[in-house]
């Protein structure tokens, strides 16, 4: 009995011994890389694997599907009258990663899978010039690249969302608003107090080359949206009127006043393009402190921030962004003042 007693101990601890060795090797991968279905947004960002992007995707055409004998008949087709440039409300966590699903194959969603899950360190506006390098579709090396991401070399672009990844810092770059991905802070130099010297909105394009163009300002959210008839090319960051003054709303166009640089009772800037009531109403660089300068900067780096305004009634822009304007923008283009 004390034989067979023993034996069956062993065989227990045994037992019991491979089930937790089974188990332990099915979690090793988690252990490892993380559990991406199990970590909380607030503590990591979340990868969005080929396997949800093809559930998404599956779901949208079966919901359009339903709805296509009923409205195909009714319904004419329409193109798209959105700006492709997202605003900053809609940027989340998992937002960097929808421009990539297209491209996604099962082999880069079982890559990404085993990558080191990103630790969120803040959510705070940087601005930063993207020196060199790659943009990452997740803040890993390891990850998909974007293809074009040398035409944006020695640009300033906005990061709102800053992560820990293999011990370095990430930054999602943007825009200034549309989301591209990531890039390690080897790559950029951050320009916060100064950003006002740089063109906010990335590749400036020939106007001179794009059709049936006009100019659309947000005077809410501090966008200046340069458009080829209902498609934005290019947005750039902008200040409007402060306290006590106004910025027409409407639709004006592009007059013949044009200066270099100008000085009044009211101030003075640079690069200036009228688009109302003659030299009243202007598109300028940020404000001068004096006739030969230097720059405004707690006026420079109000650009593109939400509230109060700066100016009189004029549009301020980053100094490059009004140089564009006054030596390209055409007279008689349209311009449209929304709220």
């Amino acid at each position: 009995m004390n034989i067979f007693g023993g034996n069956m101990k062993k065989f227990i601890v045994f037992f019991v011994s491979g089930v937790l060795l089974f188990y332990c090797g099915m979690n090793f991968e988690k252990f490892i890389a993380g559990d991406f279905h199990t970590l909380k947004s607030e503590q990591t960002v979340v990868a969005t694997t080929f396997t949800q992007a093809q559930e998404e995707k599956t779901s949208t055409q079966s919901s359009n599907k339903k709805k296509k004998v009923t409205e195909e008949k009714d319904s004419p087709k329409e193109e798209s009258t959105q700006p492709s440039i997202q605003n900053p409300e809609a940027i989340s966590l998992r937002e960097p990663f929808t421009v990539m699903k297209d491209f996604q194959t099962e082999k880069d969603a079982f890559t990404w899978r085993n990558l080191e899950p990103a630790i969120l360190v803040n959510e705070q506006v940087n601005h930063l010039l993207f020196r060199e390098g790659d943009i990452y579709a997740y803040p890993n090396q390891q990850a998909q690249k974007l293809s074009n991401a040398k035409q944006f070399h020695s640009l300033m672009a906005v990061s709102r969302q800053t992560v820990k990844s293999a011990g370095k810092l990430w930054y999602q770059v943007a825009f200034p608003d549309e989301v591209l991905g990531w890039v390690c802070e080897d790559q950029v130099t951050l320009h916060n107090e100064d950003y006002y010297f740089y063109q906010t909105g990335g590749v400036q394009p020939d106007l001179a080359q794009v059709k049936n163009l006009n100019i659309e300002v947000s005077i809410s959210k501090k966008r200046v949206y340069v458009k080829s008839g209902q498609q934005t090319v290019y947005t750039m960051l902008c200040q409007t009127a402060r306290n006590g003054y106004l910025t027409p709303t409407g639709t004006y166009h592009v007059n013949e006043y044009r200066a270099k640089s100008f000085w009044s009772t009211f101030g003075g800037a640079d690069y200036a393009v009228g688009w109302k009531d003659g030299g009243l109403y202007l598109f300028h660089s940020v404000d001068k402190e004096t006739d030969s300068g230097p720059y405004a900067k707690s006026q420079g780096l109000k650009l593109g921030v939400e509230g109060d305004g700066v100016s009189h009634g004029c549009i301020q822009l980053a100094i490059p962004d009004a140089k564009w304007f006054f030596e390209q923008l055409p007279t008689g283009t349209l311009v449209t003042i929304n709220k």
